[in-house]
């Protein structure tokens, strides 16, 4: 799994897959900060954004644009 994951960042696709890669590769290396810290500081405000990211403005985005747009439907 290293190799599509590096190709993944070497193409400068920087995301969460990425950095679950490369923060365990550092601490094993020597890094100097701990599972708190890449929790806290990295993983957490990343999930939160893509949620916020995608959920709300990508579907507000959709609803604004097809919400009048959509066929009526017709309960009898």
């Amino acid at each position: 799994m290293e190799l599509p994951i590096f190709i993944f960042f070497a193409l400068v696709f920087e995301h969460t897959v990425v950095n679950m890669f490369l923060f365990p590769l550092g601490m094993m290396l020597g890094a100097d900060f701990g599972i708190a810290t890449w929790l806290n500081f990295n993983l957490i405000p990343t999930i939160l954004g893509n949620l916020v990211g995608g959920i709300v403005l990508a579907s507000l985005l959709l609803y604004l644009t097809h919400a009048k747009t959509a066929p009526a439907i017709d309960a009898k």
